[in-house]
C-alpha cells in the first residue's frame, strides 16, 4: 500500500467547562483507495499548509504497511511546528494503524496483539484553579459526572491545600460512594520535596490511588517517592527519560499516552516499565474521538496496564468530529469494534469544526 497523499485539518472542540481545544486531523490516502485517519490531540498548527507539505514530502511513496519503519523515520524529523514533534508523529502513527486495520478488516487492537481486557477504567478531571474561581460550579461538574453514570475523577491541586481539602471533603459529603478519587495531581508544581511531602501528608486522607507528577525536577521526584508510602506516577514520553527515571527511582508508575509518538512507540514504554517492575497507566484527557480510540485500543491490548487511566474525551468535550463517540459507561471506555480505529468522521460536523485545511 503506497501512500499517495496526506491531508490535514485544524478543528476545534469545546470542553464542557468552556475551554476550546484544537486538534489536527490527518488523512492518509493510499493506492487502493483506503484512507487512514489520525489525530494530533489538543494541538494547534500555526502554519498547517507547511506542515502538510512536509508530511507529503516525507510520506508519499512510502509503504503504509511498514508502520515501525515510518515511526522511526518520523521521530528523527524536526517539523519546526507549533505542535510538538511527538504529537505530529503520533497523528501519522494513529492513521497507519487505522489504515492497516481497515486493509485487514480488523480492529487496531488486533494489530497490537489482541485484547487482554475488554475495557479500560478512566476518570474525569477536576481542576483546582476552577475550584478557586467558582467552588459551586466545580461541584456541578461532579454532579454531571454522577448524572451521566460515571464516578471516577482525578483532582489537580490548586496550590491551596486548605481549599483542596475543603472541596474534596465537601464533595464526599454530598456524593458519598457515588464518586471515587483516582489521583491527586501535583502537575509538577513543587520545587522541593519537603513542601510536596507536606502538601501530600495534609490531603492524603482522601485516599487517592496515587500521587501524580510532584515536580518538574527529577531529583525532587526521587526524594518525594522515597518518602511517601503511596504510588507516584510521572509522565514518560521517551525511552531515554524512562531509563533515567528508573535508574534514579523517581516514580513507581509510568504515565504514558499515545501523544508520545503513537502506539508504536508507546508499546516500547510499556515494555520498559514491565522490565523494570513498574506499573503503568494511560494518561491525558486531551484527545478527541480518534485520539481516544487509539488510547483505548492500546489500553485493552497491553498486559501491564495496572491502574485506572485518564482519557475521558467522550465526557470532556461537548462535540466530536465522529459519527459515533467512544462508548463510555460507568467510568469505563470500550474500544470501537470496527476495522482500524473504528471511527468514521461525520463530514458535516468536520465542516463546522474545521477552521483551516491543507
Amino acid at each position: 500500500m503506497k501512500i499517495t497523499r496526506v491531508e490535514a485539518f485544524q478543528i476545534e472542540t469545546p470542553r464542557y467547562y468552556g475551554k476550546i481545544s484544537g486538534h489536527v486531523i490527518v488523512k492518509i490516502y493510499v493506492e487502493n483507495g483506503l484512507v487512514g485517519l489520525g489525530e494530533a490531540s489538543d494541538s494547534r498548527a500555526a502554519n498547517l499548509s507547511s506542515l502538510t507539505k512536509r508530511y507529503n514530502q516525507l510520506l508519499v511513496g512510502c509503504d503504509a504497511t511498514r508502520i515501525v519503519e515510518i515511526n522511526e523515520m518520523l521521530r528523527q524529523e524536526n517539523f519546526g511546528s507549533t505542535i510538538s514533534n511527538a504529537h505530529l508523529v503520533s497523528a501519522i502513527d494513529l492513521a497507519l494503524y487505522d489504515l492497516n486495520g481497515k486493509a485487514q478488516g480488523v480492529p487496531a487492537y488486533m494489530l497490537l496483539g489482541g485484547k487482554v481486557r475488554d475495557r479500560i477504567y478512566c476518570c474525569y478531571p477536576i481542576f483546582g484553579w476552577q475550584v478557586q474561581e467558582n467552588f459551586e460550579q466545580s461541584a456541578s461538574y461532579l454532579q454531571r459526572l454522577v448524572n451521566l453514570g460515571h464516578h471516577l475523577f482525578r483532582y489537580y491541586v490548586s496550590g491551596n491545600k486548605e481549599l483542596d481539602d475543603l472541596f474534596l471533603t465537601e464533595m464526599k459529603s454530598r456524593y458519598g460512594e457515588q464518586i471515587q478519587l483516582k489521583q491527586l495531581d501535583f502537575s509538577g508544581r513543587f520545587t522541593d520535596w519537603e513542601t510536596a511531602l507536606s502538601y501530600a501528608d495534609d490531603i492524603r486522607h482522601h485516599a487517592p490511588y496515587h500521587f501524580e507528577q510532584p515536580s518538574r525536577d527529577l531529583q525532587v521526584c526521587v526524594e518525594f517517592t522515597k518518602r511517601v508510602d503511596y504510588p507516584v506516577s510521572l509522565h514518560i514520553g521517551s525511552l531515554p527519560y524512562g531509563y533515567q527515571v528508573i535508574q534514579q527511582g523517581a516514580c513507581t508508575i509510568f504515565n504514558v499516552a499515545c501523544v508520545a509518538s503513537g502506539p508504536t512507540y508507546v508499546r516500547r514504554l510499556f515494555a520498559l516499565a514491565e522490565a523494570a517492575g513498574l506499573e503503568c497507566l494511560i494518561g491525558t484527557d486531551q484527545e478527541s474521538t480518534l485520539g481516544t480510540s487509539a488510547q483505548v485500543h492500546v489500553g485493552v491490548s497491553m498486559p501491564n496496564l495496572n491502574l485506572p487511566c485518564d482519557p475521558m474525551g467522550p465526557v470532556l468535550y461537548t462535540t466530536s468530529p465522529a459519527k459515533k463517540r467512544i462508548r463510555a459507561e460507568g467510568s469505563y471506555l470500550y474500544p470501537p469494534e470496527g476495522p482500524g480505529l473504528g471511527i468514521e468522521l461525520d463530514e458535516d460536523k468536520m465542516k463546522q469544526m474545521t477552521i483551516v485545511s491543507a
